[in-house]
């Protein structure tokens, strides 16, 4: 009987600390569980969301948006000039590509600094909104390619000119990109003498390459005495037909020059020269002059004075 009732006891306290356990088991679970917060998309990319710029009281907005001949938005320089009637407007602001600028209502003109300026006129900019003018491609580009005599590239500088006249767009270099508005243009190129190119056509939104390819050639005027020695002169080189100078600078160095005949003038003692010396594209020309080796000013004598005794 007493074993009987020892087996009881020891069930019913095994069942009270599995009771024990479980609550425990199911309180911690409670304990645990939290309410997820809301997902938020910040920092997560394709998420961001940009915030728009309050528009103050009694205004309105402009943002400009300009494109270069590789269609990317750009933050190109623009002027705002607020139209005051049909013939003439005044400035109002200054801004860049992508930005919005707060202006009074009204009717604007928008000049950009492309090259040249080109302006875009009557954007109207209301109250409380902003406005986006979308400008589009404004440029295209213009690469001029020359090389030298030696195959290698060879950089002149550049005048673009309006078609047809001596009036200069912009000053550049061959050999490098320039953005320019779309349009026809003359184009000077720096050689010795100059070179020209004429009704150049660029395209908006397009590269256009105009290959020059060699355009000079090379001629050293080699002066040596009658020893064969280099001696440095001055030297002139004139274009044949009409004896304007192209080019002035020292002997025995090269000079590229364009094709066609020249007259060399050596400013050595007496003065020399040689007329109608061909230089062509693409090759080396050498014209030699043997001149007066200079005269090397020789040392004075050293005047030792006499002693007083020596004088008696």
């Amino acid at each position: 009987m007493l074993n009987k009732k020892l087996i009881m006891a020891v069930v019913v306290i095994i069942a009270l600390i599995g009771s024990i356990i479980v609550i425990k088991g199911v309180l911690s679970s409670k304990k645990g569980k939290k309410t997820a917060p809301a997902a938020s998309t910040k920092g997560l990319p394709g998420k961001k969301v940009i915030a728009k710029k309050a528009i103050s009281k009694g205004k309105g907005g402009l943002t400009v948006k300009i494109f270069n001949y590789k269609n990317a938005e750009i933050p190109m320089r623009a002027k705002i000039f607020r139209a005051v009637n049909a013939d003439s407007s005044v400035y109002a602001s200054s801004t860049v590509g992508g930005r919005m600028t707060e202006l009074i209502p009204g009717t604007y003109d928008i000049e950009v600094d492309t090259v040249p300026q080109k302006i875009f006129k009557n954007v109207k900019v209301n109250e409380g909104k902003e406005t986006i003018k979308d400008l589009g491609c404004v440029t295209g580009a213009l690469i001029v390619k020359t090389i030298n005599s030696k195959k290698a590239p060879a950089y002149f500088p550049l005048r673009v000119l309006y078609g047809k006249t001596n009036d200069m767009v912009t000053a550049f270099m061959t050999n490098k990109s320039l953005e320019i508005i779309p349009g026809t243009y003359d184009i000077e190129i720096g050689t010795s003498p100059r070179q020209y190119k004429k009704d150049v056509r660029v395209e908006g939104g397009k590269e256009s390459i105009v290959d020059l390819g060699c355009l000079t050639g090379t001629l050293i005027v080699k002066t040596t005495d009658e020893n064969k020695k280099d001696v440095r002169c001055n030297v002139k080189i004139l274009k044949a037909d009409t004896n304007e100078i192209v080019s002035s600078s020292n002997s025995n160095k090269p000079v590229e020059l364009g094709k066609g005949k020249y007259n060399i003038e050596v400013m050595s003692s007496p003065r020399q020269s040689k007329k109608d010396i061909a230089v062509n594209t693409a090759e080396e020309g050498i014209v030699e002059f043997t001149v007066a080796a200079p005269i090397i000013p020789q040392k004075a004598m050293k005047t030792v004075p006499v002693p007083a005794k020596a004088k008696q």
